[in-house]
């Protein structure tokens, strides 16, 4: 069967392109109450800036019939179209398709190919979608990869959220509100840079630097921060001192950590605890019932995180791009190494998190 034709059969689902326009899409998500901020056109306005991205709109049609859309975005890394739905690196957790209820997301998956490869032009996929299953993708095509994340069922009375976390965490806070540390929300461009050094000397912690610099973090508070779907926070002392800083996002009813981080001379007053107990109560005032803590690490099941399989997709249009793709990876993760200058220092560092990649 020749490749064009194997990439078809998948059912009658199909992908048309339509035009972005960011008015029109915020009046279109309004039918879609499992959108996310990936989703949002404040998110896409950030990816074209931080990631020179072609924002990509498709409607999914089962037949003539819509059924749903599809929302990602084309970058150009090493000379090879790539789209991403999104791509790991944009600090963008998932993205995939908005579809009715019953429409099969694995059969708009395996649509999705045939559209990237011979409409777009691009020679890769990759794709995160919350609610794509390995079961629903065994017979797609694409190639799995699996990562966890740590989610916090909003959904309860807060004294019941509260009582899920470990018992010390739970002192810790206590504590961190008995001696006078506040959160306090900012708005703030300078929230940026005071975030970044956090975030630096925590990678220097490791031996590393961080993986994006400051000026991704500005265009994220640029962008999204005046769509209300984000939250900076700083945790400060009662002398106005900055404790520690966070970013957290959300709409509808979920909210997802971007980043926390705090310098190892306060860990002992607790910020960082204080940071995730308030991300959580404000988003959930706000109507969220999930609380995503933004990726990997074990010591979120302190805040009552649950461990959950975060599952992304990826499908080159020839199977040697593989190859680059690894070596790429690789080279990646070496400049990392190197740039940090492999810096390290004893004993455990403390809780902290740089989630946004």
């Amino acid at each position: 069967m020749a490749e064009h034709d194997r990439l078809n059969a998948g059912g009658a689902l199909r992908l048309d392109r339509v035009s972005y326009s960011p008015e029109a899409w915020e009046t279109t998500l309004e039918r879609y109450p499992d959108a996310e901020v990936f989703h949002s056109a404040a998110w896409l306005s950030f990816l074209e800036a931080s990631q020179d991205a072609e924002i990509v709109l498709a409607v999914v049609r089962d037949g003539s019939r819509p059924v749903g859309h599809f929302v990602g975005a084309i970058v150009r890394r090493y000379g090879v179209r790539i789209l991403g739905s999104p791509l790991r690196g944009w600090g963008t957790q998932v993205m995939g398709f908005l579809l009715e209820p019953g429409v099969d997301r694995g059969a708009a998956a395996r649509a999705l190919l045939p559209f990237a490869f011979d409409e777009l032009g691009v020679l890769d996929v990759e794709l995160a979608d919350r609610r794509l299953t390995a079961a629903g993708m065994a017979t797609s095509g694409y190639r799995q990869m699996a990562g966890r994340t740590y989610v916090v069922d909003l959904g309860r009375p807060e004294e019941d959220i509260f009582r899920a976390m470990n018992a010390k965490t739970r002192q810790y806070v206590r504590r961190a509100e008995r001696t006078g540390l506040r959160a306090e929300p900012a708005t703030d461009l300078g929230f940026a840079d005071e975030f970044h050094g956090h975030l630096r000397e925590v990678f220097a912690r490791q031996g590393l630097v961080p993986p994006y610099g400051v000026e991704r973090v500005r265009q994220l508070i640029e962008h999204v921060g005046p769509s209300g779907q984000l939250l900076l926070l700083r945790i400060r002392a009662p002398t106005g001192e900055t404790l520690a800083t966070g970013l957290a996002i959300g709409r509808n009813s979920i909210a997802v950590n971007w980043g926390a981080a705090l310098p190892r001379a306060h860990a002992g007053e607790h910020p960082i605890q204080l940071f995730w107990w308030e991300a959580m109560r404000y988003w959930r005032a706000r109507g969220a019932t999930v609380y995503d803590m933004g990726g990997d690490g074990a010591y979120k099941a302190r805040y009552g995180g649950v461990e959950t399989p975060a599952l992304s997709f990826h499908r080159p249009r020839h199977a040697v791009l593989d190859l680059g793709r690894s070596a790429v990876r690789s080279l990646m993760a070496a400049r990392l190494r190197i740039a940090g200058g492999r810096q390290r220092t004893t004993g455990p560092a403390p809780e902290a998190a740089a989630d946004g990649d």
